[in-house]
């Protein structure tokens, strides 16, 4: 997943994807690119129809673009071309449908760091 140092630039084209099971049911990931050292990742997310994230927050920065379909953050509704950014104190519970594809960059390593779960009313 990071490339050496020396390359230039790292290509991943349609057919080189992996694709794996997800961090949460119904979901799943393609790892794009990582940097170890900033804990940084880029990561495609597929969310099967009728998948869904539990409300939580974010340690660090999160961008998002949909790629495919259609979701729901709380109560607005992204579709293909729409960008989001979430940080630290953004809450927000993730549903889709009919399914869809992200492109997500986050400033933390996924499959280590757990997101914050925000279960009561008001967090």
């Amino acid at each position: 997943m990071n490339q050496p140092f020396e390359a230039q630039h790292l290509i991943i084209s349609t057919e080189e994807r992996i694709w794996e099971k997800g961090v949460y049911e119904q979901t799943e990931m393609c790892y794009l690119w990582a940097d170890e050292e900033t804990s940084r990742r880029c990561f495609l997310l597929k969310m099967l129809p009728g998948s869904s994230i539990p409300k939580h927050d974010h340690p660090y920065r999160e961008l998002a673009v949909v790629l495919e379909g259609e979701v729901r953050l709380n109560d607005d509704v992204m579709k293909a071309g729409d960008f989001l950014t979430a940080g630290l104190g953004q809450a927000h519970d993730v549903y889709s449908e009919q399914g869809c594809v992200m492109y997500i960059h986050v400033d933390f390593d996924v499959t280590v760091y757990e997101l914050v779960k925000k279960d009561r009313p008001g967090t």
